[in-house]
């Protein structure tokens, strides 16, 4: 199991990446299909 000096570390790690953050504001207000986030996100490409 890995240890964290601080909080933030682990918060990081569970919500890092390129996308994760953007993702989550969009569905912080609202639930959406994915097919609704790739339209609001339509810079991004799917992996």
């Amino acid at each position: 199991m890995k240890t964290y000096n601080i909080p933030v570390e682990a918060t990081l790690e569970v919500i890092g990446g390129k996308w994760k953050v953007v993702i989550l504001c969009h569905l912080k207000k609202d639930k959406k299909r994915t097919c609704e986030l790739k339209q609001l996100m339509s810079g991004i490409t799917q992996i």
